[in-house]
């Protein structure tokens, strides 16, 4: 049996980044995909949160976390007045001007595969340097695949360009496939992120790769409090909240849910920086627990009916004013 496309449904169609299949396919959930479908193909209309999750039958606060997931991936772009995909004219278009501003703020270089070393400068320092030809080795068994020539030459160059020591490199590739990214992009791209962060000894890979575990382990912990389904791989963003809360003010699930309550009556919806600021609040008056909170609860309330009712005696008194000011008027008027 042979198969052959149907040309008939091929009369409509819109392009997709080949970048989707080649680096975040793996990672991307079901409600991700759907949403940066819908957004490629409706690319020239403003797409509001709600107007995408009735399209494609998925929650806002779902819609919102798979925006945030391909925004931090370059694939969606936001404005004032909606989401829209991002063009790959006008990245040609502004490439210059990006290179320029990426040296002038000295960032982390680029990935790109022009800059990988070419196959037989990789061969000749596998020969040269034994412990860069061991490190292949042990990629290969961690990935249970064999290295591809861009694969070789992408370890060599965060060896002899980026500078990771190979024992380092070895600790980055088993952390990423313990993670569920055992891909060389996802390497690379740690990779160049640890080297900017001057990390080249074994206990500083050790010390990074706890602290990521940690920030990983709040973020589980703080979606499944707040019931949050198809959460796919976390942003920065939500990271960065997750691990402040969990593992540095070290809120307790109780606090972390009534956060979250308090956000979605105030708010009508799940909003993490909401939630980041009730909680920010709780942490300077040093309210870890419910018993503090409802104390400081009462004292608030308490403090509030107290200027309620300096306002209800004010507005007697300006009452009887304008009734002493009435009576002064009638007379006046009963004498002239």
């Amino acid at each position: 049996m042979s198969y052959k496309i149907n040309l008939g449904a091929w009369g409509s169609v819109f392009a997709v980044p080949s970048t989707l299949v080649d680096s975040h396919l793996k990672l991307a959930t079901e409600s991700q995909l759907k949403v940066l479908l819908y957004i490629l193909r409706n690319s020239d209309s403003d797409n509001s949160v709600e107007d995408i999750a009735k399209a494609v039958s998925v929650h806002p606060d779902e819609v919102k976390n798979a925006v945030d997931f391909w925004i931090e991936r370059g694939l969606v772009a936001s404005s004032e007045s909606g989401l829209s995909a991002s063009k790959e004219k006008e990245a040609s278009e502004n490439a210059e001007h990006e290179s320029v501003k990426t040296e002038e703020k000295k960032k982390p270089r680029p990935i790109s595969r022009a800059q990988r070393p070419d196959s037989m400068f990789v061969a000749r320092r596998l020969t040269e340097d034994k412990s860069l030809a061991m490190l292949m080795d042990e990629a290969q068994i961690a990935l249970s695949k064999p290295l591809s020539s861009g694969d070789t030459a992408t370890l060599v160059m965060l060896h002899d360009t980026d500078g990771l020591p190979c024992e380092v490199l070895a600790l980055l590739i088993n952390y990423c496939v313990s993670i569920g990214k055992a891909n060389m992009r996802a390497i690379e791209r740690m990779g160049i992120a640890w080297a900017s962060e001057g990390i080249s000894t074994i206990e500083q890979a050790e010390a990074k790769i706890t602290a990521l575990s940690l920030s990983n382990n709040a973020w589980l912990r703080v979606s499944k409090l707040f019931g949050l389904k198809n959460i796919g791989s976390p942003t920065k963003t939500q990271l960065a909240f997750a691990d402040c809360w969990c593992n540095e003010w070290s809120f307790s699930d109780d606090m972390l849910y009534e956060a979250y309550e308090r956000c979605v009556n105030t708010k009508g919806e799940f909003n993490i920086k909401y939630i980041n600021g009730i909680l920010s609040k709780w942490h300077a008056a040093s309210i870890f627990n419910l018993d503090d909170l409802a104390k400081a609860d009462a004292q608030s309330a308490k403090a509030k009916n107290k200027n309620n009712k300096k306002t209800d005696n004010s507005s007697s008194m300006n009452k009887l004013d304008d009734y002493e000011v009435q009576v002064f008027n009638s007379k006046s008027l009963y004498n002239d």
